[in-house]
């Protein structure tokens, strides 16, 4: 019989997608390293192991889900489902193919061409169906605008402390939060990068300070990812601004912990290097 505990150790629910398997793995490793926890990197390497062979069989054979018959179910659900459905395909082909702009439009038309903006007029089947057809592009879909997963957690209220979502499916609530937190970071960087292109450095450092003690960063893989693409950015100024370089260098202790860095992106890593050895001497 398979092991599950590999899915609790890795924080997914089992799934074929390997991709999703590698991804928390990988998130792990940040946090369980071998010269410092060998028992644990053991049982996170077994853990994967066991879950990409457990992915592999549930792709040779997926499970099919109890769905009854059409005949079976309430017509009027049929229609509407039947109605919705190439709007729901269409959302996610447009977060996985398309551009911000373009998914967010369609969301708007979707919810005007069906009455679904006014929560009083609405219609409650097509609003429920609409609902797990969001849920399931924020949710399943490989890549989703961060726009559009705010506008799907603000109008469902996922997040909210008595939601349906959070009762029935904690992990999902909790995932779709850490995304948000990803969101948030990413978008303190460009915030970041825009005070430097406008010439105000200074300001630009002391908002990276008080960014490296903001609850938004508490998260160490959303901290992480804030670091690589921040670092990342900065590898590729012409004339890199040094003093917030250095800044950014001293407040997240670039010089002795830089590995999730160079795993990252290790070309931008070398380049950031180079480009601040004016500044640092690594």
């Amino acid at each position: 019989m398979p092991d599950m505990k590999c899915w609790d150790r890795l924080g997914l629910a089992p799934t074929p997608d390997e991709r999703e398997i590698k991804r928390a793995y990988a998130r792990l490793l940040k946090t369980t390293r071998p010269e410092e926890d060998p028992e644990g990197f053991q049982a996170l390497r077994l853990a994967f192991e066991e879950a990409m062979w457990q992915s592999s069989e549930m792709s040779r054979t997926p499970p099919q889900p109890v769905v009854p018959p059409d005949s079976e179910r309430d017509p009027r659900e049929v229609e509407a489902e039947a109605l919705l459905r190439p709007h729901i395909e269409k959302l996610a082909e447009l977060n996985e193919q398309g551009t911000e702009e373009e998914a967010m439009a369609k969301l708007e038309a979707v919810l005007d061409a069906f009455g679904l903006r006014d929560a009083v007029g609405r219609d409650p089947l097509l609003w429920q169906l609409f609902e797990d057809g969001m849920l399931w592009v924020c949710c399943d879909i490989a890549a989703n605008h961060d726009a559009f997963l705010r506008a799907g957690v603000s109008l469902f209220g996922w997040m909210e402390p008595d939601s349906w979502l959070r009762q029935r499916d904690p992990k999902t609530v909790d995932w779709l939060g850490l995304r948000l937190h990803e969101a948030d970071a990413l978008e303190a960087v460009d915030e970041l990068l825009a005070m430097l292109d406008e010439g105000e450095e200074q300001l630009a450092i002391v908002e990276l300070a008080r960014l490296a003690e903001a609850e938004v960063l508490i998260n160490v893989d959303v901290r992480h990812l804030f670091e690589a693409e921040l670092m990342v950015s900065l590898s590729e100024y012409d004339n890199i601004p040094l003093h917030f370089a250095g800044a950014a260098l001293t407040l997240f202790g670039w010089r002795r912990d830089h590995r999730h860095l160079e795993e990252y992106h290790p070309d931008a890593w070398r380049e950031f290097g180079r480009k601040i050895k004016p500044l640092i001497v690594f």
